[in-house]
């Protein structure tokens, strides 16, 4: 999966892994985590441990907060990362929601004052290191809802990447839209005051990582993600990745999604074991294909190195 300069294809598997929702988004209600104590050990490890893959599974407070769930990430066998996500109803100062059962998280982080929305990290990432003993160096934004502030403040806490960006969308909210149709689909460190724009002399060291999908002109794009898209249209869009940016030593795909959609009725996803099969199938289909077209699987902080001439 060679083009005419690239040296080096990466591929990152970044997944938002919560409690439990229902099919209309709203957290479940009793709140359960079988989508981490069962989905993240017996369905995606396997999956990856087979291919050779190396996820990245992003924390929220929920799944910090829930001792049966930190456990069970304690215990991962196979290569992985952890790091956090944030949904900033859910986490002090302000904090909207002390019962997650049957609610939704409408809010985007950066609507929230700078000082507020630095507070909710730091929090965030000490319930973290309460819960693993070190620091995480991976973000992203709960419904990509980052901004400027966002990267000042991971840069502050010590991160090394953020992966809030999808290149091309425009996501709409009563308080301010989020616009990331102007942003590099390739990593790149961020110009600071913006998180749309590379930096040019005055660059974050957080490295930002755009979700892959591809550009279409009437349609929304199309994501690399399973149940969004077949197999057939994730390689589509690594090939298209790959040939608009030939010119790059180094090409990274970022796929992402849910750690709920591997349990039935536990997001709009796959409702039953059937499709959760057909998911499971598609993923290990597509990692399979990268592995025998040279792809290389890294983490966040691996691409980082990378990105920063540090390998």
């Amino acid at each position: 999966m060679g083009a005419d300069r690239t040296e080096k294809v990466l591929l990152l598997v970044t997944i938002d892994t919560e409690c439990d929702h229902d099919p209309s988004w709203v957290r479940s209600k009793p709140l359960a985590f079988r989508s981490v104590t069962e989905g993240v050990p017996d369905r995606l490890q396997p999956v990856f441990r087979a291919a050779g893959a190396a996820p990245t599974y992003l924390l929220t407070i929920e799944v910090l907060e829930d001792r049966e769930s930190v456990e069970a990430l304690r215990r991962l066998d196979g290569r992985f990362e952890l790091g956090t996500h944030l949904h900033s109803a859910f986490v002090e100062p302000e904090k909207k929601f002390h019962d997650y059962a049957g609610v939704d998280s409408p809010d985007f982080q950066c609507h929230c004052r700078p000082e507020i929305e630095h507070a909710k990290l730091a929090n965030l990432t000490r319930a973290f290191e309460d819960g693993f003993g070190y620091r995480p160096v991976s973000f992203r934004a709960g419904r990509f809802g980052a901004g400027p502030n966002t990267i000042a403040s991971l840069e502050r806490l010590g991160y090394l990447v953020d992966t809030s960006v999808t290149p091309h969308m425009l996501w709409r909210h009563p308080d301010g839209d989020v616009d990331y149709r102007a942003a590099p689909a390739q990593p790149y460190f961020p110009q600071r005051g913006s998180i749309v724009r590379e930096g040019n002399g005055d660059a974050s060291s957080v490295l930002e990582i755009p979700v892959t999908m591809k550009r279409r002109w009437l349609r929304g794009p199309r994501w690399f993600r399973p149940w969004f898209s077949s197999v057939a249209a994730m390689k589509d869009v690594a090939r298209e990745q790959l040939a608009r940016f030939r010119d790059r030593r180094v090409v990274v795909l970022n796929m992402m999604f849910h750690s709920m959609e591997v349990i039935p009725k536990a997001s709009p996803y796959p409702q039953n074991e059937d499709e959760v099969r057909r998911f499971l199938d598609d993923l290990a289909a597509v990692l399979q294909w990268c592995a025998g077209e040279g792809v290389e699987f890294a983490t966040p902080a691996a691409v980082h190195r990378a990105f920063a001439g540090r390998e």
